[in-house]
């Protein structure tokens, strides 16, 4: 990892936010020693979802063992945090700690969870009040329209730097949009390294009079934005990937059973892997996002794919309808949660469609359209309730039918196209 060879003048303190954010603090480099030692307080009550006036006082407690530097700008390190009460115990809503709550149920069980991710955001350029992509490339485009080509490698490069295990890199679709492959690694690390690669993506593109923009559906004619999840589980004992079977290319009983639990909670799920108003333009036929409640092999109609995979090491799952404005901690918590209840329960899936689902609609159960109706199957889940907790789901429920109503009040529920409303409210989130 990238430490610092001179002094830095800045230390930024970071923290994940229940809506899939990021906040962050800075102070002077020279406090890093009691920072360490003791954490830094904050108001929790000035940051959504997380804590009450009466009762604001929060603390952040530094992960890493040192600050990294940031290389898109060596004057400031950072470090990711945990959120803690005020006698030292776990915040209840601060999402790294559920996500870690949900892990160690599943190694109760004897199971580790591993995740890679495909983050895929747009560059652009803003004017007033207009957006326009930032070039002409299409799906594995090369220089001259591919004009991300060396933003892109620029990134991969700080990632190095920082820890950050990337394996790809690409133009992607949409004229703008690129993609960054994210490593295979345990739960919890995945989750903090789409953190870091947001913070990378958007701020080296800042520096550079640019903006990359994680929105959904920044324009309605082209490709959404996706965070794919690619899924395996292991035994923590001998190593084993328990989603590879003894049929060469299939899965097993056990994957089987983790993916009938995803699907069956699928409306639940999409309040949290696709949870602003913009994800539900996204959500819609003709793009490869998907609509309905299925999983088959290889098929990017689906919302689970089942990758081709040769040797028992790559078997795995993706998921296909998380966006990258979901908090990839809640999104990973609350898809492992429900692949456990599957497994738990011994559900079988349904037959995997190999056809194109989307020109085969009535076969299957939809996806919720709107934010309104994925919160209210939300709150009525209690395997992700119990998994999430309670008070957590109840102020992300709360957040959204908020956004729901600001939007249905500004906008109304007509409009085909992406929105005034949309573009201030999710252009520059991350």
């Amino acid at each position: 990892m990238h430490r610092y060879t001179h002094r830095p003048r800045f230390l930024r303190l970071l923290f994940p936010t229940v809506q899939g954010t990021s906040r962050s603090v800075e102070v002077g480099f020279e406090r890093r020693l009691a920072l360490w030692a003791d954490g830094a307080w904050f108001d929790g009550s000035s940051v959504p979802a997380l804590e009450n006036v009466h009762a604001s006082d929060l603390r952040l407690r530094p992960i890493f063992e040192a600050p990294l530097v940031q290389p898109w700008d060596p004057r400031v390190a950072f470090t990711l945090c945990d959120i803690l009460l005020p006698d030292g115990r776990p915040h209840p809503r601060d999402v790294r700690q559920v996500l870690s709550r949900v892990i160690e149920s599943a190694s109760a069980l004897g199971m580790k969870l591993q995740v890679g991710s495909e983050l895929e955001f747009y560059l652009v350029r803003k004017e007033a009040d207009r957006i326009s992509p930032l070039d002409t490339g299409g799906y594995f485009s090369t220089p001259p329209q591919d004009q991300g080509v060396n933003f892109r490698r620029e990134v991969v490069e700080a990632l190095d730097l920082l820890g950050v295990h990337t394996v790809s890199h690409h133009h992607e679709v949409g004229q703008g949009q690129q993609e960054l492959g994210i490593g295979h690694t345990d739960a919890l690390r995945e989750a903090d390294w789409i953190t870091i690669s947001r913070l990378a993506i958007s701020e080296t593109a800042m520096n550079q009079g640019i903006v990359a923009t994680f929105m959904p559906k920044p324009f309605s004619r082209l490709p959404g934005n996706g965070m794919h999840l690619h899924q395996s589980l292991w035994d923590k004992t001998t190593g084993r990937n328990l989603f590879a079977s003894d049929s060469q290319g299939q899965l097993s009983e056990l994957a089987q059973g983790y993916v009938a639990g995803i699907l069956e909670h699928a409306p639940a799920l999409t309040a949290i892997l696709a949870s602003t108003v913009n994800s539900f333009r996204r959500l819609r036929p003709g793009f490869e996002a998907p609509t309905l409640i299925a999983w088959g092999p290889r098929n990017r109609t689906a919302m689970i794919r089942v990758p081709h995979f040769t040797g028992h090491s790559t078997a795995r799952i993706e998921i296909r309808c998380a966006d990258p404005l979901a908090s990839p901690y809640l999104a990973i918590a609350s898809t492992l949660a429900a692949g456990l209840d599957g497994i738990n329960r011994e559900l079988e899936p349904p037959t995997p469609a190999i056809e194109d689902v989307f020109e085969h609609d009535d076969q299957y159960a939809a996806l919720p359209t709107t934010l309104a109706e994925a919160m209210s199957a939300l709150k009525n889940d209690t395997v992700i309730c119990d998994a999430l907790g309670r008070t957590l789901v109840d102020q992300i429920v709360s957040l959204g039918k908020k956004a729901w109503r600001e939007f249905t009040q500004v906008v109304g529920t007509e409009s085909s196209s992406t929105s005034t409303w949309e573009i201030e409210n999710y252009l520059l989130a991350i």
